[in-house]
């Protein structure tokens, strides 16, 4: 073997390590890339399909209005799970007492939860909790109060999710909103009025009803409370929506 052999030898393990070094360096890199870099690319992907998500529920929150207030008997909504879930859940009630007469409101809810984060549709509202913990409301129900002419005027508009039924995973799910009854009440002279409310958003609808001048309790193991008003009409109107999602 000659001197120029060996050196050719030598040349060829030198680019041979060469590449292996340089491999590994690029495997190395592309780990350390993945590693560090793909955590936040899916925190961001589930970022904005909640937001999709939310959106979402804006449009099924002016759909059921429609179906509760019979000016569009049916509607259907079509939602792309995204590795989540949605289901109705009948748990959710209100109990309102005036005149010393009580009625039960079965108000039901539909919820949407993907990983840490969730919606739901609960009489009439829309509300979000976020993987801090943090819940708010992303738009009001149709609660109110009012002054006309010197009086004071509580409108109370009750949509009961009536229904079961509930999906998970990625697929395609169709939720149907059919109107069933409604039910108006009023008072004809000034009563005093007092609710109870059973809600996992309790503290946000405990804020929502401060707002707009009830006075209220303290929230009771997360979920439950009661607010007051006096001498106020009250206006309450009681929409049953069929609900189903397949």
């Amino acid at each position: 073997m000659t001197q120029e052999d060996n050196d050719r030898g030598d040349k060829a393990v030198s680019e041979t390590v060469g590449f292996i070094l340089l491999f590994g360096v690029v495997v190395i890199g592309m780990s350390f890339i993945y590693v560090t870099g793909y955590p936040i690319l899916q925190s961001n992907m589930d970022s904005s399909i909640f937001q999709g998500a939310e959106q979402s529920f804006i449009v099924m929150q002016s759909d059921m209005k429609m179906v509760s207030f019979d000016q569009t008997p049916v509607k259907n909504m079509n939602l792309k799970l995204h590795s989540a879930g949605m289901w109705i859940d009948s748990t959710p009630f209100m109990d309102i007492t005036y005149n010393g007469t009580s009625t039960h409101y079965p108000i039901g809810k539909i919820e949407y939860m993907k990983g840490e984060r969730s919606l739901a549709y609960e009489n009439g509202a829309v509300m979000a909790q976020y993987d801090t913990g943090s819940k708010i409301m992303l738009s009001d129900p149709r609660i109110y109060s009012t002054i006309i002419g010197g009086d004071d005027i509580t409108t109370i508009g009750i949509v009961q999710v009536n229904g079961n039924g509930g999906s998970s995973g990625s697929s395609v799910i169709t939720l149907k909103m059919e109107h069933n009854d409604t039910v108006l009440t009023r008072t004809d002279i000034p009563v005093n009025v007092s609710l109870k409310m059973n809600s996992d958003y309790a503290y946000v609808w405990r804020d929502y009803f401060e707002d707009i001048g009830f006075a209220t309790s303290p929230v009771i193991n997360e979920t439950y409370f009661e607010a007051y008003k006096n001498d106020t009409f009250l206006i309450i109107g009681h929409n049953i929506v069929d609900t189903r999602i397949t």
